[in-house]
């Protein structure tokens, strides 16, 4: 695998070009290069859909009774790791599905093993119909990986009885989340939840802060966990967790997580609109009492929010890519299909990385969880995706780098090493292991 990686990252820096199989054609078994398709001509053929979630299988469902030239077969996975677990078994053993859905933070490393199809040649008509935003995140350089399926705009709920009761103001800065947290759990109320196995938190507020982890810069890629700007962000969980301001519930015990929400002995989430499924469907004497607010800033600086972005990516063993990418357009971008997957009930309340978004946005709505501060929603929501930041690179090797952070991210949590040890260590991690893999880091 590190032989596909290195000439993946080296083909995205611009040094060499990737061979990538059955990136052409539109037949079974076709390897030859074809013109982009705005809708697919090909002869009948069934293309295997894998999804994280039972809800895609809606969209299969949808496409299907259409009764186009594409079947699609649909297989569910029991959420992204599973499934990337899967697909790298199936791809070994020569097969896996066409199309399937993944997350930005690993399509990366999944195209630098070669696993993921260049789909650029196939795409590039339809780049007017995404957010600059979603579309470019699916990219690395000029090669697309994948079509973005949702975004992923972030901002905060807010338990306003719980907010209420203790006569706290919410917090509008990371800085004063802080001082919030302190006059809550003096009534023994905890402000947050930081999973140990759950990184993200810390990835994202280091990216807020403007830190970029890896960079393209020339024929190689530049580093930089170890900054500043990483530093800012690890004083504010640092805080947070020596002020024991938060509650450390794993989301493998996601309804002891659920009952603290539910009770109000949690106060506050920072999410998007897909996490507030679950707690709507989850929550009982705790539903309408939360709020949406954007999301928090740091001290002085603009409004913004950041996370990973949904694709639908293509495997390079697909003999049908046209099919494939023909499927994941429509599943994008159809009224029908992103209105059935934005929908909190019968979908995944994934939200559309469509470029007007806007139609879509009271479908994510959450009646039940946020009750009579629904007339909140459209002008949050629509404020997210509007201050998303977008210029963020998962490396080559980011899969492996992230489950190294799990381990240091959980440690931290425990108190066992401090935030501020994850960064020296992450840098080392990532440089040393693209130096291994051949791959060219600028210093």
């Amino acid at each position: 695998m590190r032989n596909a990686r290195t000439r993946w990252a080296t083909a995205v820096a611009g040094v060499l070009i990737l061979s990538l199989a059955a990136c052409g054609g539109g037949g079974a078994g076709g390897s030859q290069e074809a013109a982009a398709p705005s809708t697919y001509s090909g002869e009948p053929v069934t293309i295997e859909f894998w999804g994280s979630n039972q809800y895609l299988k809606g969209l299969a469902d949808e496409y299907n009774k259409l009764g186009g030239p594409i079947t699609v077969k649909f297989t569910q996975q029991q959420g992204n790791p599973e499934l990337h677990k899967a697909l790298r078994n199936a791809y070994a053993a020569g097969g896996g599905p066409c199309v399937f859905d993944t997350i930005t933070e690993t399509v990366n490393s999944l195209a630098s093993d070669g696993i993921v199809a260049d789909i650029s040649d196939y795409i590039e008509p339809y780049k007017a119909e995404y957010t600059p935003i979603a579309w470019e995140a699916a990219r690395a350089g000029d090669r697309a990986f994948g079509l973005p399926a949702a975004n992923i705009p972030n901002f905060m709920l807010y338990n306003a009885a719980v907010y209420q009761k203790a006569g706290v103001q919410y917090p509008t800065t990371w800085e004063e989340f802080v001082e919030a947290g302190k006059k809550l759990n003096a009534q023994g109320v905890k402000i947050f939840n930081l999973a140990g196995e759950d990184y993200t938190t810390y990835v994202y507020l280091a990216w807020q802060a403007g830190a970029r982890w890896w960079q393209l810069d020339g024929d190689g890629w530049k580093v930089d966990v170890d900054s500043a700007d990483t530093k800012q962000a690890a004083d504010i969980l640092q805080q947070l967790i020596d002020n024991d301001l938060v509650e450390k519930i794993s989301y493998a015990e996601f309804a002891a997580m659920m009952q603290q929400y539910n009770d109000g002995r949690i106060a506050t989430r920072q999410l998007s609109t897909w996490q507030t499924k679950s707690m709507q469907k989850n929550l009982t004497t705790g539903l309408g009492q939360w709020e949406p607010a954007p999301n928090l800033t740091f001290a002085g600086e603009a409004p913004a929010n950041v996370s990973f972005t949904r694709v639908y990516s293509v495997n390079t063993k697909c003999a049908n890519p046209a099919a494939a990418v023909e499927f994941a357009h429509w599943a994008s971008t159809d009224k029908t299909a992103i209105s059935l997957i934005a929908d909190p009930e019968k979908g995944s309340s994934w939200f559309p990385a469509v470029a007007d978004p806007a139609p879509y946005t009271d479908i994510s709505k959450p009646v039940q969880l946020i009750g009579a501060h629904a007339d909140k929603w459209q002008s949050v929501v629509t404020g997210a995706v509007k201050t998303q930041k977008g210029d963020w690179q998962y490396g080559p090797n980011s899969q492996p780098a992230f489950e190294h952070l799990a381990d240091l991210w959980g440690k931290a949590v425990d108190k066992q090493i401090r935030v501020a040890d994850i960064a020296p260590e992450m840098q080392k991690w990532i440089v040393d292991d693209l130096k291994q893999s051949g791959i060219t880091v600028v210093e």
